[in-house]
């Protein structure tokens, strides 16, 4: 049985500051059990990206700890973070417009293994490609995707670096209705097939209930509270902190 602190990934952590777009956060705390997908919400400048960029090695937290499958992996440097098994997309994509689909996957690959032969990253690309159903598009251009592609190029490059923390930042913005059910069903079987943990930031609360098995909100840089998507949707707190008075 894992210990109760092998489970934990944030512990006690907060940025002390608030400054060029990062949100202070204090003593924020939780953890992010294997093989789920959690969900993380707030309000619009709660501090969710700042925490993925404090998991992911883009900022060092002021205090805290950041643990990973019991190792603490504080304030190591992004593609330390990355080789070690986390990875996370971005909520504005910005693929290399000028490469295509195929080479963009490949930066992933050739990250996680370096000095890898061709043929090897070659396959590993396309084998990522065909994951997230852009197989066809292998040679296309990135600067040529819609919306739609491109997110899904952005999931295909993370998972070229093979995690086994999966971190998403709001991939269903700008989809419509069916393309957020075809996202949703999407996402749940990349983490059945690959056995992944998932920490997703979201605002979709319709994909948030049902995708999730347990939501963490986060409001002001602090945990507001934690519970499965029924407890947190009804929840007096969270409706106040979306909605106020």
């Amino acid at each position: 049985m894992a210990r109760e602190d092998d489970l934990k990934l944030v512990q006690g952590v907060g940025i002390t500051k608030r400054f060029g777009g990062v949100q202070a956060l204090s003593d924020v705390d939780f953890e992010v059990e294997k093989g789920t997908i959690v969900g993380l919400i707030g309000p619009n400048g709660a501090g969710k990206t700042t925490l993925f960029n404090i998991v992911a090695g883009a900022i060092a937290p002021s205090s805290g700890v950041v643990r990973f499958q019991g190792e603490d992996i504080t304030g190591w440097s992004a593609y330390k973070v990355c080789r070690r098994g986390i990875a996370r997309t971005f909520q504005v994509t910005r693929p290399f417009g000028e490469m295509t689909c195929l080479e963009n996957v490949a930066v992933g690959v050739v990250n996680r293994q370096p000095g890898c032969r061709r043929s090897q990253w070659t396959a590993l690309a396309a084998e990522c490609l065909e994951a997230v159903g852009l197989r066809d598009l292998a040679a296309t251009e990135a600067r040529h995707l819609n919306v739609v592609q491109k997110k899904r190029l952005e999931i295909a490059r993370a998972l070229a670096t093979r995690p086994e923390l999966l971190m998403l930042d709001e991939v269903l913005g700008g989809l419509n209705s069916q393309e957020i059910q075809e996202a949703v069903a999407f996402i749940q079987g990349l983490r059945d097939q690959r056995r992944l943990t998932i920490l997703w930031i979201e605002h979709v609360m319709g994909a948030i209930m049902q995708a999730t098995e347990k939501v963490i909100v986060l409001d002001q840089g602090k945990i507001l509270t934690t519970g499965t998507p029924t407890e947190v949707v009804n929840d007096p707190r969270v409706i106040h902190a979306y909605l106020g008075d």
